[in-house]
């Protein structure tokens, strides 16, 4: 009877100790996933929220392809409106274009991001392989991040396991036009034609995802206008928010 006393007291002590073990263990990870949350998350999320911009941005600005200056062919932009001594009055730009260009410019962006976020990266021509890692761009990962970031410190900031960044396309991308009227030499102006592209993103990291908007203007198209100085012109610039913009130029 006392064998078996001693033994089923060394079961309850190794049994203890291993509760004992577990309970530091879930203590120890608690505070790690704390530390995590206050400290080493808001400083990954902070270059995860770099990258993603980083890659929508050379998205956008890419979006202005062949198929879209194929549209700009096919006729001029702007519609120059002469008055009989041959001196312009007005300068507009052709709605039908203008909405063509936004529209197929859109649907190339959304497109792309779709692409990036699913990994099927095969026909993105505008990727290489200096600037990203194309196997892990086909498991949908835009960037790894290392953990030694957190450190703020130059020599451990590329230590560290590392986290991978992925993000998704959050609703339809956006469109509009912008402009921009700038002096040229005596009596001319440059008329530059944006389209701004707005785009929001989920940037996700493990245990944390956020959302961010990305704003970029693509220029489509350019004219220098030779004539008199235009009736009402102030510091070079127009009205940015109109989709049509007429620029009245003559004397007083």
């Amino acid at each position: 009877m006392k064998k078996i006393k001693l033994k089923s007291r060394k079961k309850i002590k190794i049994s203890t100790k291993i509760s004992i073990i577990i309970i530091l263990i879930i203590i120890f990870v608690m505070l790690f996933l704390n530390y995590c949350g206050k400290k080493a998350f808001p400083v990954l999320m902070k270059q995860a929220k770099i990258d993603c911009k980083k890659m929508a941005i050379f998205i956008i600005n890419d979006s202005v392809n062949d198929d879209v200056l194929n549209i700009l062919k096919e006729d001029d932009i702007f519609d120059v409106i002469q008055n009989n001594s041959g001196e312009i009055q007005t300068i507009d730009f052709n709605p039908v274009i203008v909405n063509k260009v936004l529209s197929k410019t859109a649907s190339i962006v959304s497109d792309n991001l779709k692409k990036i976020e699913t990994g099927k990266i095969d026909n993105l021509t505008f990727l290489n392989a200096e600037d990203y890692d194309l196997k892990k761009l086909k498991n949908g990962v835009i960037s790894e991040i290392p953990m030694g970031i957190i450190t703020n410190n130059v020599l451990l900031s590329n230590l560290g396991p590392k986290v991978p960044v992925k993000l998704n396309l959050v609703g339809n991308v956006v469109s509009s036009i912008e402009t921009s009227v700038n002096n040229y030499g005596i009596n001319s102006a440059i008329v530059e034609i944006y389209a701004k592209i707005e785009v929001t993103e989920e940037v996700i990291i493990p245990f944390q995802t956020e959302r961010i908007k990305v704003i970029n203007n693509v220029p489509i198209a350019i004219k220098i206008v030779q004539g008199t100085v235009p009736e009402y012109y102030s510091n070079g610039q127009l009205s940015k928010d109109s989709n049509i913009l007429s620029i009245p130029i003559g004397s007083k």
